[in-house]
C-alpha cells in the first residue's frame, strides 16, 4: 500500500475597515489535512479540519478503497524540494503600524472620501509527501489589500478602488500613486474620438478564464474547446506567449500540482509566440485521451485529484508603453464587471471604472462605455503587448493592452 499526505496551514490576519479607519482585527489559524492510500490500483481518500493524527486519517481512507475508485498511476517520488516565497516578506505586525499610518493620510488628504473593506496578511504552507520518497513543501507570505473607495456626496455604493498585492509593502508608495490616481480621479475627463482605442486591463481573469477553459485537455480532446484541431498552429501575434505557472516569484500558489508533479523551470508554455503548444491535464485525462501529462492536476485537500483549471498567465513580452502608443492617448480599465466571451471567442464588457492614460500618468476619469472584440483581435492583429505594471499595485503585476472597438 502507498500512502500520500497533503497538508495545508492557512494563518491569516485581516484588518476591516470602514470609514477610513480600522475597525475589527481578526485572526485565524486552519490546519486542513488529506490522506490518500492506492492499494492494488484502487484509491481511498479521507480528510480533516485541524491536528487529527495521520493514522486516523489513514484508517478512514483504507475504509473508502471500498468504493473502489481506479487509480493506475504512477506516484510521483524520490523528489525533495522546500520553498519559501515570503521568509523575507512582511514583519509581524509592522504592517499594521503602516497600514494606521496610510488610513491616518487618506482621512487627512481626503476628506470627501471614505475608504473601507480589508487588508489581510496570509501566511500558508502546503506540504505533500508519500511513501515513494516525495517530500514537497511551499511556504509563503503575502498581503492582499482593497481599499473601496466611496465619495461621500455620491449616491453610489461605491466608486472606485485602491488596492495591492505583493510580499512586502511600502506605505510611501502606495501614498504616492494613489495621490495621483485620486487626482484623476476627481478630474472628469471625456473619451478620445475613434471608433476603437488603446485599452489596458491588470485584472484579466475573464479572458485567463476563457483560455483557461479553451487550454484544458478533456476539453480538448472532446472537441468543445475553440482551439480544437489547431495544436502547433499560429493562433495570435508572436509576442503571445501563455504559460502554466507555478513559479512562486510570480504567483501566490504552490510550485507542484495537486499530485505532487513539478514543472521544469516551475512554467510550462502552453501557447508559444502565439502558437499552441499544450493544453494542461492532470494523469486520468493524459491517459484517457493520449495526450502528455503536464502537470494540471487541481482538487481539494480531502478529495481525487481532478482537472478544472490551472494557473495561466501571460508573459511580459512589451517593455515601454508609451512607445508602443506613439503619442495616443489610452483607456486603463479598473472595472469591467458584466461582460464576458461567447464559444466563438467574441467579447463584449461594459466598463464601469476607467481612467484616461497616455503611457505614463494617469489623466483623468471616464465616463462608462463599452467595449467588444474577439478572443483572436485581442490577441492577434489589435494585441499591443503585456507590460509590468508600472504603477504600485502589486509585485507582478501585469498590463495587459490591446485595441477595442468602443461604444459610447
Amino acid at each position: 500500500m502507498k500512502t500520500e499526505y497533503i497538508t495545508i496551514r492557512d494563518r491569516e490576519t485581516t484588518l476591516r475597515i470602514m470609514n477610513t479607519e480600522i475597525e475589527a482585527v481578526r485572526k485565524k489559524d486552519i490546519v486542513r489535512k488529506g490522506v490518500r492510500v492506492i492499494k492494488e490500483n484502487v484509491i481511498g481518500v479521507s480528510g480533516s479540519i485541524g491536528e487529527v493524527p495521520n493514522e486516523e486519517l489513514i484508517d478512514q481512507a483504507e475504509q473508502n478503497l471500498s468504493m473502489g475508485i481506479r487509480y493506475p498511476y504512477e506516484l510521483a517520488k524520490n523528489i525533495k524540494r522546500h520553498e519559501d516565497y515570503g521568509e523575507k516578506s512582511l514583519q509581524k505586525d509592522n504592517w499594521i503600524s503602516q497600514i494606521e499610518v496610510v488610513l491616518e493620510t487618506l482621512k487627512r488628504e481626503y476628506p470627501e472620501f471614505d475608504f473601507s473593506e480589508k487588508v489581510g496578511v496570509n501566511n500558508r504552507a502546503v506540504s505533500y509527501e508519500n511513501t515513494e520518497g516525495l517530500e514537497l513543501e511551499y511556504r509563503d507570505t503575502y498581503m492582499d489589500l482593497e481599499f473601496v473607495l466611496k465619495e461621500k456626496s455620491s449616491v453610489n455604493l461605491f466608486d472606485g478602488f485602491l488596492l495591492y498585492t505583493g510580499r512586502s509593502f511600502d506605505e510611501g508608495l502606495f501614498l504616492d500613486f494613489n495621490r495621483n490616481l485620486l487626482k484623476a480621479h476627481m478630474t472628469p475627463v471625456e473619451l478620445p474620438d475613434g471608433h476603437s482605442l488603446p485599452v489596458f486591463m491588470f485584472n484579466t481573469e475573464r479572458l485567463d478564464g476563457y483560455l483557461g477553459k479553451a487550454l484544458s485537455g478533456e476539453n480538448y480532446a472532446v472537441g468543445s474547446s475553440i482551439f480544437k484541431g489547431k495544436m502547433n498552429q499560429k493562433l495570435f501575434d508572436s509576442k503571445v506567449t501563455y504559460c502554466q505557472n507555478f513559479d512562486g516569484r510570480e504567483v501566490y500558489r504552490p510550485f507542484f500540482d495537486m499530485e505532487g508533479t513539478l514543472l521544469k523551470g516551475d512554467k510550462l508554455p502552453l501557447i508559444e509566440n502565439g502558437e499552441l503548444v499544450n493544453v494542461f491535464t492532470d494523469k486520468k485525462t493524459a491517459e484517457c485521451y493520449g495526450l502528455p501529462h503536464v502537470g494540471g492536476a487541481t482538487g481539494d485537500y480531502d478529495g481525487m485529484p481532478r482537472l478544472e483549471n490551472t494557473t495561466i498567465k501571460a508573459e511580459v513580452d512589451s517593455s515601454a508603453i508609451k512607445d508602443v502608443l506613439k503619442g495616443e492617448l489610452a483607456v486603463l480599465v479598473f472595472m469591467a464587471e458584466g461582460g464576458d466571451f461567447t464559444s466563438d471567442g467574441g467579447y463584449a464588457t461594459p466598463v464601469q471604472l476607467s481612467y484616461l492614460f497616455d503611457g505614463d500618468r494617469i489623466l483623468g476619469k471616464l465616463p462608462e462605455f463599452s467595449v467588444s472584440s474577439n478572443l483572436y483581435k485581442m490577441l492577434g492583429e489589435d494585441y499591443l503587448g503585456t507590460f509590468r505594471n508600472p504603477f504600485y499595485m502589486g509585485e507582478n503585476s501585469t498590463l495587459q493592452g490591446y485595441r477595442l472597438k468602443v461604444n459610447r
